[in-house]
């Protein structure tokens, strides 16, 4: 444990009190206090970061710290203006800084009983955190699935904690490794439920789709922080010396992966597809770790933490800016530039994987899903109808955006998060993974009698379904919320 730890959680635990008292200027947002506290909390892990860098200690645990106290602080500051005059703002700032207290005192933990309380902490916070959305239908199913997907989780956490110590005789992760196979398989079966719980994943996934309901700041917290813990949890419990827990993460992963980007592909409201957006990037999150990926998995958590909780905020000009790009008359894409665009990023990623040591790392495969998205990516930016020297410079930062990751960020991230010994699947899981998942997404962009299946399924996949109401005389159309939402 950093000896910076105990500050960090009296700089939180401040937080909380502060959020707590009564706030004698009128002017300011009931709670908002709780982000000066938040900032010392955010600077202290900051010193956290850096001297764990410096001594070469637990880097993933010290910046999964730093991301999820700064995060909360932003979001924070956000919702200080957000929800002035909200009734609900003093519970959010308490509850945001209690939920982000749990996270780093579990990410903090030097044995299994203090990991599984702050773990717990933090699910509560944001089981709470979710019903402070409103008193809906839609807030309710939220919290509901939620309460109960999330609830499982931190059972099997438990119990696994319970089963590694009467084991081993011991609280400590380093006696782990010491587990016979029985009490291994146990353990990291366990341990798989409540990372698949948190990063709402398969079986447990429909918890994720639901928090659409709650506000925007929660949804901020949820999808940029806490869903991402699930990485840190499958890295502590990495030397149980069992090849069932990495199976069990690795096919969640797999299927929430292809089916949630389905489900994005078909989802017409911004915050819809950012949750199954979410999703899919857990689901891509656990199968990195079930390949023993844990240093990918970190920098892809921080990534996508911080490109998530920007989407969010910003969720609310989405609809405004998407008026004002249809107002504006788009000539008709470039094929030649998208073929151009295509083949350029791809000769980039072959000379680069040519070029650097990444094609002798395990993992390597995993590189299948950065070069194709950034092929993509590519394909984009030369069919636009920018300007040819845009398009140029445009694909020339995507190029060195590329070489950057597969030459230096890609072999980087494993030394900085060194696992020896931990099982891990096949490769062959993961490309099949993404041939069905390439297959699918073409599938699902064609027409026919396959497509519209694919599509309706998709459609339909993560939908928290409400009974109808008892139909009153004067009952408005309306009543029971949304249609999607209504079991008709």
């Amino acid at each position: 444990m950093s000896p910076l730890a105990p500050l960090l959680t009296a700089a939180l635990l401040a937080a909380v009190i502060a959020a707590l008292l009564p706030d004698a200027a009128r002017h300011r947002t009931p709670g908002s206090l709780a982000v000066w506290p938040g900032v010392v909390a955010a600077a202290l892990a900051t010193l956290g970061l850096a001297g764990a860098l410096a001594e070469r200690g637990d880097v993933a645990g010290a910046a999964l710290a730093l991301l999820i106290v700064a995060l909360t602080v932003v979001v924070q500051v956000y919702a200080s203006r957000h929800l002035r005059g909200d009734p609900r703002a003093r519970s959010f700032f308490a509850l945001s800084s209690l939920a982000a207290l749990g996270s780093t005192t579990a990410i903090a933990a030097d044995d299994v009983v203090l990991l599984a309380v702050g773990w717990t902490l933090a699910t509560l916070s944001t089981i709470a955190l979710i019903a402070s959305g409103g008193s809906g239908p839609q807030t309710r199913v939220a919290v509901r699935r939620s309460a109960v997907a999330l609830l499982i989780g931190d059972a099997a956490l438990w119990v696994a904690a319970v089963v590694a110590t009467a084991s081993t005789g011991s609280i400590s992760f380093a006696a782990l490794g010491s587990l016979d196979d029985t009490a291994a398989a146990i353990v990291g079966a366990l341990v798989a439920l409540a990372a698949i719980a948190r990063a709402g994943s398969f079986p447990l996934h429909g918890w994720l789709p639901a928090t659409a309901a709650t506000t925007t700041p929660v949804s901020a917290l949820l999808h940029a922080g806490f869903v991402n813990a699930g990485a840190l949890l499958l890295l502590r419990f990495s030397a149980v010396p069992s090849a069932l827990g990495p199976w069990i993460a690795g096919i969640a992963g797999a299927l929430t992966l292809i089916l949630a980007t389905l489900a994005m592909l078909t989802r017409a409201d911004v915050k819809g597809r950012l949750v199954h957006s979410t999703a899919a990037q857990m689901g891509f999150l656990l199968l990195a770790c079930a390949l023993g990926a844990y240093g990918l998995a970190f920098v892809h958590v921080i990534g996508h933490a911080l490109f998530k909780a920007s989407l969010f905020l910003g969720a609310g000009s989405a609809v405004e800016h998407a008026l004002r790009e249809r107002a504006v008359p788009r000539p008709t894409p470039s094929r030649v530039g998208g073929v151009v665009g295509t083949a350029l990023i791809l000769a980039v990623a072959v000379v680069g994987l040519i070029a650097s040591d990444a094609l002798v790392h395990s993992t390597a495969v995993l590189l299948l899903f950065a070069v194709t998205t950034a092929a993509v990516a590519g394909a984009r930016i030369g069919a636009s109808s920018v300007h040819v020297s845009t398009r140029a410079a445009l694909l020339l930062a995507l190029a060195i955006a590329v070489v950057g990751y597969v030459a230096v960020v890609f072999p980087g991230a494993e030394a900085l998060v060194p696992v020896t010994g931990a099982t891990m699947l096949p490769w062959g899981v993961t490309v099949a993974v993404f041939l069905v998942a390439a297959a699918s997404v073409l599938a699902i962009h064609s027409s026919g009698v396959l497509s519209d299946r694919i599509f309706a399924f998709a459609l339909a996949w993560g939908r928290p379904p409400l009974s109808a109401p008892t139909p009153t005389p004067r009952a408005s159309a309306s009543a029971g919320g949304p249609l999607e939402y209504r079991r008709v």
